[in-house]
């Protein structure tokens, strides 16, 4: 048979089960994953000889099983060897994927996703033998191309239930061809010799060549022979949500709007496009359909990043002479910062590079500043000095991927570029404290300075939630002014005093006090019943607004300041340090009181009674450390 998949072996290789660590790294959000890796590969593959943006579609359909090339090679040939294999090796992972197999392949129809590319070179020689028979490295065209590792190819297999992906491609330099790839599992490929062992990995081309000249469209339409690209065709795509297409949409303006606002990506979907021109109505209409947490908090981030690239109010900074000792840094206009005041802010900073692709959100700019923000690196040399700190799925980067003569000099760049984006925040957008304070209508009880005076008690703690904004009647005596920690209670008893939250005792009679004896004692057995009792943590951090005020750091003490959207028996509050580079430890908490709630300490984890919805509550903290430190809070509601 002139064509047919063809299993590589050979003697006394290493069997492969099911656990593949490339396609293991993409399950976990295989939508997203597979989104944002096609369309970095399509983008990375344009055609640099003219200014057309790449074109990528998304479309499903259904095939008969039968119509996979050559099927029976594969049902009755390799799938049961490779049964009987893992089978005596008592694998029961393998097994279960192959059971999973055979399902899938005895069915009448399987899903098929075709993701196709213009306006790219296609799969010529070099990127061909890449993609197909590499493992582990990369050709792209040019050096500042998205990807570099090589890992994200197997995103496709992560959505086949198969794990087989067919390639289709019209190359700028060779003729087109095409080919099926399978990744599959290892078995014994000769029954007279146990040690010839078959690799993972079959193709499905023409025998004495690694692909099948010609095209392959499964029932879909032929390339024109000036239509240049790519299509991939991802055989049994396992069952996926119906909200798929706004999946890819969501995916795509997350990880590519700076792509798209350039014009250098216009994205289908069946018949919904994506491109300049209508991006905004796009984000508009992913409003509309159930997300998860997660995807709630990637549409948030998309607004905020969209009104900073789009608001005619943004702010635009390029690098400052600190840049200048970088030898791959050529000009202070290689990088540039967009930032944006807004109400609804996510203080975070998109950062990105020549591609445009998202790299990560770059968070603990700043606690109190409202602002969004988006970093681009544009100029060619630094775009490939942080291409080579990315990690495999290109959304981090580490001096760890460094190499080793460079990464003290990476570790240098992040450090400076992260002091950048703090400072030009602060220069762009701080205000004074009497400013800060007046605007959320604080002034008349919350004591910033101790009687020290000095400067660095102005300096708030870098808590990442802020206090969603309140009303509080203006008062219209002299503002009081404390001078300690301990005589500020007067002023803030005035303040709850406004706010309807009475913190003094109804009633000091004698019959009171009866009455506090035997509730003292019936509480007591209670809480002996309490000590049994099973608890439940469940994060609550996003339903409280949360600020942190330092009093007096030299003596350790912190004001924290809850506001919560939500009512709740009881929670416990967690204070940690946050260092520059995001990592957190947790902090050790001497003290705690409160004028608003009961409270209770144990091993520096805060627990708080009775939270109102809308209610302050204010609690006074003392730390292990006498600097001033940046921390963040988090908080668990408990649950009995």
């Amino acid at each position: 048979m002139k064509n047919n998949w063809v299993f590589p072996h050979g003697k006394d290789l290493t069997p492969r089960g099911v656990n593949d660590p490339a396609i293991n790294s993409f399950l976990d959000n295989v939508i997203d994953s597979l989104t944002r890796e096609v369309i970095q590969n399509s983008l990375d593959a344009k055609i640099r000889e003219n200014n057309n943006p790449v074109i990528v579609s998304f479309e499903f359909s259904k095939i008969k099983t039968n119509d996979i090339p050559k099927i029976n090679r594969i049902s009755e040939f390799a799938l049961p060897k490779a049964e009987e294999f893992w089978r005596k090796k008592g694998n029961a992972g393998t097994i279960d994927y192959l059971n999973s197999f055979r399902e899938v392949l005895e069915s009448d129809e399987i899903r098929v996703l075709k993701i196709s590319d213009f306006n790219t070179y296609g799969l010529n020689e070099r990127s061909y033998d890449a993609l197909v028979l590499g493992n582990g490295y990369t050709e792209k065209i040019d050096e500042n191309a998205a990807g570099s590792k090589g890992i994200g190819k197997a995103a496709p297999f992560a959505i086949s239930d198969l794990r087989m992906v067919f390639y289709n491609t019209v190359p700028t330099e060779v003729k087109p061809r095409h080919v099926g790839v399978m990744n599959f599992v290892s078995f014994n490929f000769d029954e007279k010799d146990e040690s010839i062992i078959t690799q993972e990995r079959a193709l499905f081309q023409e025998k004495g060549i690694s692909y099948i000249p010609g095209q392959i469209s499964f029932n879909s339409k032929n390339r024109e022979d000036n239509q240049f690209g790519t299509d991939i065709f991802i055989l049994g795509v396992r069952e996926i949500e119906d909200d798929w297409e706004k999946k890819i949409l969501l995916s795509t303006v997350n990880n590519f709007l700076v792509s798209i606002l350039d014009n250098k990506l216009i994205v289908k979907v069946n018949d919904k496009c994506l491109n300049e021109e209508n991006v905004k109505e796009i984000i508009e209409e992913l409003a509309d359909f159930k997300k998860t947490q997660e995807e709630n908090k990637i549409f948030k981030n998309t607004l905020n990043y969209f009104d900073a690239l789009t608001n005619e109010n943004r702010k635009e900074f390029n690098l400052d002479e600190r840049f200048k000792k970088y030898p791959f840094i050529n000009s202070e206009n290689d990088g540039k910062l967009i930032l944006l005041k807004r109400e609804d802010a996510n203080r975070s900073i998109l950062q990105t590079r020549i591609s445009g692709m998202k790299i990560y959100d770059r968070k603990n700019i700043s606690g109190n500043i409202l602002f969004t923000g988006v970093f681009r690196a544009v100029g060619t040399d630094l775009d490939k000095f942080l291409k080579s700190l990315e990690n495999t799925n290109h959304t981090d980067w580490s001096p760890d991927q460094a190499s080793t003569e460079n990464r003290k000099l990476a570790r240098r760049l992040l450090k400076d570029l992260f002091d950048w984006f703090k400072e030009t925040v602060k220069g762009a957008y701080e205000q004074s404290v009497d400013e800060v304070i007046d605007a959320i209508g604080m002034s008349d009880f919350l004591p910033l300075l101790t009687d020290e005076g000095t400067g660095e008690e102005q300096k708030e703690s870098g808590i990442k939630k802020t206090i969603d904004s309140i009303k509080i009647k203006r008062n219209t005596k002299k503002n009081l002014s404390y001078s300690s920690y301990e005589n500020s209670e007067e002023g803030i008893d005035s303040v709850l005093g406004e706010l309807e939250l009475d913190t003094t005792s109804s009633s000091n009679s004698k019959s009171k006090n009866k009455k506090s004896v035997k509730k003292k004692s019936v509480l007591q057995r209670l809480n002996l019943r309490n000590r049994l009792r099973k608890e439940e943590l469940v994060e609550s951090t996003e339903f409280f607004g949360i600020k942190l005020v330092a009093l007096n750091s030299k003596e350790g003490l912190y004001r924290c300041i809850l506001k919560p959207k939500n009512s709740c028996k009881e929670i416990e509050l967690r204070i940690n340090y946050v260092g520059e580079d995001g990592s957190a430890l947790e902090a050790t908490i001497a003290e705690v009181k409160s004028t608003t709630n009961k409270v209770k300490l144990k091993d520096s984890q805060i627990r708080v009674l009775n939270i109102k919805k809308n209610t302050l509550t204010l609690l006074d903290l003392k730390v292990d450390s006498s600097l001033l430190l940046k921390m963040e809070g988090r908080i668990y509601e408990v649950k009995v």
